[in-house]
């Protein structure tokens, strides 16, 4: 029989991927039900009602009587609008992006099911498996939303909205009648059961690997028990036993990423915090979670366990307002590379936007930067008005009270910006409302890393408000005599060492340069001088004692390979003490170590650090040590680093450290040197670690194979020489600062020198005691303390080239700013 639609039906059809389509730009709010998530409801009413034309004849039009497929169209329409809906009101949290997916199969099979026609044999095999599974899915949501029966009889007499709590359990009912009453000729039943059992077992596979993966963790239990000395807080040893992020996420994530079923779930979400923003409800998920014993953990063992092991820490930082509606529309990025200095500085301008419909509507960005290793924040803005306003530096707790005092009760405009463990900033931002985009810059300095004859200056990762979308600009100036200049292939040269990339926005990218010899040229300040030198080797360092932190990074004959390389001298690991590896004991010491997520191997456990090499194969997530705070595990650190001659010797295989391992080099406690196991292989175990010379009052910086120095010069002579751009004094400073007091940061309440603050000050960089913000008054940066910075470098800037401009760059610099220009008016 040929296949004939009425207009209706082809109306109706149409209907549908409008409707998704809807669905889709729909954005997801906080539950102020703004009404925008029922755009969709009318449509499914005019064709409720356009349906009555299709009506068989001789019927009364008051009766009910439509063929099946204008049903099921309605019906698949009204399912659209239920998921719609829940944009605005959350009934249930998030949904997934694989049940987004697989619903649009299934609807579309279950109006092909209903279908009077003769269809291809292969397509009625495929809608009626698809149907199978959609009956499955229909039932979850049809059990889920149980509960709210009720309340959805009662509503019925109020514009019939709450018709869209019943919607799952009507396609249950229609779908099963439909199969089995023979009224859907193109629904086969053998089919139809072979998609539903097919479902069925994917959940029982799925519920299978959830309960694994829970008992994995649940493992950790037993280790508490037989470790009678553990150092380390409870929750790490969980933690430890996460080997698999997705299942992390998952089996931890109950009732913070994803949504679970309990006696008092009812699916409203008023929740602010910045897990909340990202909660799905995934159904694969909430069965698992209702048949697997929950673990014995807090909600915040659960943040910790979750920012250590699954890539969440961005989301455990405090917020005292929601951002759920907000995104990055646009994006600059400003790039200045110094390649005779060694160094860049770059500046991110972020436009947030927020999507809420309420005009009233006021939210919170957070936005977490990964800086390059040796980096440091140096300026900050916040446009308040319409106008640029530049950020004040002062202490961490001045900054956090002012901000706290004046979001959480006083709801007006700051930014702040602070430091955090492992080569982290956060910046939060308030108020970001639906009038106007929310525009906020943020400056580094940055050390570029020398490989071989080239530097290396890599864009860096942030997190943030979505950007999914954002146009972007990128401007790459190079400043002084920089040549051979491998730009990525989407940059153009619009004028010479300039670069420009404008379209979507990107994030992993990265450009060399050809190392120029370092410039002898000083920077002066205060009355005082700085420069550049060449890191000078001292000496080999001579290993008496080689520790391997092993964890699931680690291959067996990567350890193997050490032990023979290593000759007399002993390799030791650490299980619940200090054990010598040998050929007897590698193989059961390799098995448990490598079942470890990630390793936090306890320094302080060795004995003669000036003469011991630390070996570790790191991995992208791990504790930082103020998780471990009010442990043992943290005192030992703190009271070993506080004799702690110099940095402990540390080869970093593979060049992949992790957050515990990279703070523990802010802190300055080890010094890290990237290699790779066949540098090992064809080297000396004498070579394997070369010490750089300390130069006398200076600082080293080893990713660019340079120190930074202070030197006594005259007054006279400073003012005929060429003078280094500030980040040289930024840099200085910054690292000065973790040299001097980084035992002290480690500690929470510790009496920290007015001479670390004045350093902080002079240079003006953020770092564990201080902090950038922008107040919107004078009044406010009087009622906190916080005064404008005297004998400070203040805001870093774009300009700060170290010398003047000649006379013919005048016109190459507005050009580009012509060009610039042009770009943004563009982005309007």
């Amino acid at each position: 029989m040929k296949l004939k639609l009425t207009p209706i039906q082809i109306f109706g059809l149409c209907l549908l991927p409008v409707s998704m389509a809807i669905y889709h730009f729909v954005p997801q709010t906080r539950g102020s039900f703004e009404g925008a998530a029922l755009a969709n409801y009318p449509l499914a009413i005019l064709y409720f009602f356009l349906s009555f034309a299709d009506r068989p004849r001789g019927t009364n039009i008051f009766k009910l009587v439509r063929p099946k497929l204008n049903w099921h169209i309605l019906l698949a329409l009204m399912l659209v609008s239920c998921f719609t809906l829940n944009k605005d009101i959350h009934v249930f949290a998030l949904t997934p992006s694989w049940v987004q997916l697989l619903l649009i199969g299934v609807l579309f099979s279950f109006l092909l099911v209903s279908v009077k026609g003769v269809l291809p044999a292969w397509l009625i095999k495929i809608a009626s498996f698809l149907f199978g599974i959609g009956i499955l899915i229909f039932l979850y949501y049809a059990i889920v939303l149980l509960p709210f029966s009720p309340i959805a009889l009662l509503g019925l007499f109020l514009l019939g909205i709450s018709i869209h709590l019943l919607v799952p359990l009507i396609l249950v009912v229609v779908s099963v009648t439909c199969t089995f009453s023979r009224k859907c000729e193109n629904a086969k039943p053998k089919l139809v059961l072979a998609g539903f059992t097919t479902g069925i077992v994917c959940v029982l596979i799925y519920m299978s690997l959830f309960t694994y993966h829970s008992n994995q963790i649940k493992g950790a239990q037993e280790e508490l028990v037989l470790n009678e000395k553990n150092d380390l807080p409870e929750w790490v040893s969980y933690a430890r036993n996460c080997t698999s992020g997705f299942w992390t996420k998952r089996v931890i994530g109950c009732g913070l990423l994803y949504e679970e079923h309990s006696c008092d779930w009812w699916g409203f979400d008023f929740n602010t915090g910045s897990f909340s923003e990202i909660k799905q409800h995934d159904p694969l998920v909430a069965i698992a979670a209702l048949f697997s014993d929950k673990l014995p953990l807090t909600n915040q063992e659960q943040v910790q366990i979750l920012s250590a092991s699954a890539n969440t820490r961005h989301y455990a930082y405090e917020k005292l307002w929601s951002g759920k509606d907000l995104h990055v529309s646009k994006e600059v990025t400003d790039v200045r590379i110094y390649s005779e200095y060694r160094m860049a500085y770059f500046e991110k301008t972020f436009w947030i936007e927020n999507e809420n419909q309420w005009e009233g509507n006021q939210q919170e960005a957070l936005f977490t930067f990964y800086l390059p290793d040796g980096a440091a924040a140096s300026s900050l803005s916040l446009w308040i008005d319409g106008k640029e306003e530049k950020s004040r530096l002062t202490t961490r707790q001045k900054a956090t009270k002012a901000y706290k005092t004046i979001v959480g009760k006083e709801r007006r405009d700051p930014v702040v910006l602070h430091w955090q463990e492992g080569n982290r900033l956060t910046a939060t931002i308030f108020p970001c409302t639906p009038k106007e985009a929310r525009r906020v810059k943020i400056g580094v300095t940055v050390p570029l890393i020398k490989e071989g004859k080239r530097l290396l200056f890599s864009n860096m990762k942030v997190l943030g408000p979505d950007n999914g979308g954002a146009d972007e600009v990128i401007h790459v100036k190079l400043v002084g005599d920089s040549d051979d200049v491998d730009m990525p292939w989407f940059f153009s040269e619009e004028l010479p060492n300039q670069y420009i990339y404008s379209g979507d926005a990107v994030e992993d990218w990265s450009c060399t340069v050809t190392a120029a010899p370092l410039s002898l040229q000083p920077f002066s300040f205060n009355q005082h001088s700085w420069r550049l030198q060449p890191l000078k080797f001292a000496q080999s360092r001579v290993s008496q004692a080689i520790y391997l932190d092993i964890n699931k990074s680690w291959r067996k004959k990567d350890v193997m390979q050490i032990i023979a390389q290593a000759g007399n001298v002993p390799v030791y690991v650490f299980t619940e003490k200090v054990i010598q590896l040998d050929l007897t004991n590698v193989d059961p010491l390799y098995e448990w170590l490598s079942k470890k997520s990630f390793s936090l191997f306890p320094v302080f456990e060795i004995e003669k650090p000036e003469s011991s090499l630390l070996i570790t194969k790191g991995q992208a997530n791990s504790p930082i040590p103020s998780d471990l705070r009010n442990s043992t595990f943290h005192e030992q650190l703190i009271n070993y680093m506080s004799d702690l001659q110099k940095p402990i010797a540390t080869l970093i295989i593979e060049g992949e450290k992790s957050p515990f391992i990279t703070a523990l080099e802010q802190y300055k406690i080890v010094e890290c040197r990237n290699v790779t196991l066949a540098q090992l292989k064809n080297t000396g175990i004498e070579h394997w670690f070369m010490e750089y010379k300390q130069p006398q009052g200076g600082v080293i910086l080893p990713m660019s194979e340079m120190a930074i120095v202070p030197v006594e010069m005259h007054n006279e002579t400073v003012a005929q020489l060429k003078h280094a751009p500030s980040h040289l004094l930024r840099l200085f400073n910054y690292h000065a600062v973790m040299q001097r007091a980084g035992q002290l940061f480690l500690q929470e309440e510790a009496d920290i020198p007015e001479s670390v603050y004045a350093l902080c000050n002079e240079a003006f960089v953020v770092t564990p005691v201080s902090s950038l913000i922008v107040l919107e008054t004078q009044k406010d940066y009087e009622r906190f303390g916080i005064n404008d910075n005297q004998n400070s470098l203040k805001n870093a800037n774009l300009q700060d080239s170290g010398s003047v401009p000649e006379p013919g760059e005048w016109a190459l610099i507005i050009i580009l700013g012509i060009i610039i220009s042009f770009i943004y008016v563009k982005f309007r």
